[in-house]
């Protein structure tokens, strides 16, 4: 998809897909490795000198677990944002407010929002595994800070201890975790209309996709590299509807099982990326290269698959939008060879305006078992 075919995309999406918000954070002139000592005139930072937003690009905020990667990181809170409902599929764009200017400086995407009171064991295991204690040093560094606690490192660390939990309240995939190289300036009117982009740490404003495909225009061609192209492409396959109340979590299971599950149920997230390795990025009927219209479908369906299944790249195929639909509802099928068969429910008037049968690229052994399932459970025969 080129750069007009996709402002046309987001311009005629007017649909409520996932939940995108601009979030403002505090500045911070050290890229957000460590507190920088700027002087905040609101909220937090301004209270305590230094925000934990300014540790959201340090390495320290890398979380792993087994091959897994995730990026937990920091805003001030969002009141009564659906973020339970939009676990796993909440975007942030991160701005900020300085010298009468205003810059998006990061991105995350397919995040899922950990300020809520039950995650609050999640917070603090996270806290715990990746040694956040420490940091106190690199705050306590900056000389506003010992002046706001009145010189008392006494004082600091008591308020640092009680607070630490709260560095963590969000997470992501750290393939779509994006922290700008160079801060982007933006023209607010161009991007929303109105003169100023909302700038109080304790606010956000909820955005629709035509307003995301601004503020992604906005960054420089110069800068859109690999992240951008993932972001934008996350953000177009993104669902149109909240988490089933079955799906959502509460806070029993660790939040990187919640984060994995969650958005390889919906065919996002690392499940996508890898059938995206398997596939090499394209279609695996037809080699369709269009990222923003391939969906990541189950072979065995979700509902029927073991936790183990549901999480196994040979459990999926990697379908243009259209064949998807037809696999899903059991109007196509494939072979142990990768031979298509298709349901005598679709006439053949159907079959040849979508130019079917075609076989799959190509059909590893692996995925022999997965098939034999569809054709007896899901195909309509």
């Amino acid at each position: 998809m080129n750069i007009n075919e996709r402002r046309w995309f987001f311009a005629r999406t007017k649909r409520i897909m996932a939940l995108f918000i601009q979030k403002p954070i505090f500045w911070n002139t050290s890229h957000y490795l460590t507190p920088s000592g700027a002087l905040a005139t609101s909220g937090y930072p301004k209270a305590k000198g230094y925000g934990y937003e300014e540790w959201n690009n340090s390495p320290r905020m890398l979380l792993t677990d087994g091959q897994q990667r995730y990026r937990v990181f920091h805003t001030e809170g969002l009141g009564v944002a659906p973020l339970d409902e939009n676990a796993g599929q909440t975007f942030i764009f991160m701005t900020v407010s300085h010298a009468g200017i205003q810059q998006l400086v990061g991105i995350a995407g397919n995040a899922i929002g950990l300020s809520l009171d039950h995650y609050r064991p999640q917070r603090e295991k996270i806290v715990q595994k990746l040694s956040l204690h420490d940091l106190w040093k690199d705050a306590w560094a900056i000389p506003n800070v010992q002046k706001q606690h009145q010189n008392s490192q006494r004082q600091f660390l008591k308020d640092w201890e009680r607070d630490l939990h709260w560095i963590p309240n969000w997470m992501c995939p750290d393939d779509f975790y994006w922290w700008l190289e160079e801060p982007v300036t933006l023209d607010s009117r161009a991007i929303t209309g109105k003169g100023k982009l909302l700038g109080m740490f304790g606010s956000y404003t909820a955005l629709d996709l035509p307003t995301v495909g601004r503020l992604l225009d906005a960054i420089p061609v110069r800068q859109r590299k690999e992240k951008w192209t993932r972001l934008t492409d996350a953000i177009q396959c993104a669902p149109t509807r909240t988490l089933a109340t079955e799906d959502m979590s509460d806070g029993s299971e660790p939040i990187t099982t919640v984060l994995t599950r969650v958005n390889a149920r919906r065919g996002q997230g690392q499940f996508r990326e890898d059938l995206m390795q398997v596939w090499g990025g394209a279609c695996a009927v037809t080699g369709m290269e269009c990222r923003e219209v391939l969906r990541a479908s189950h072979v065995k369906p979700w509902a029927a698959s073991t936790s183990k299944q549901r999480l196994d790249i040979h459990n999926g195929l990697l379908l243009s939008a259209n064949l998807d639909a037809l696999f899903d509802k059991g109007l196509i099928t494939f072979d142990e060879s990768g031979q298509m068969q298709i349901s005598p429910r679709l006439d053949a008037k159907h079959r040849e305006a979508l130019g079917l049968p075609k076989p799959l690229r190509f059909a590893h052994k692996e995925l022999a078992a997965y098939l034999k399932y569809h054709r007896d459970k899901v195909f309509q025969h």
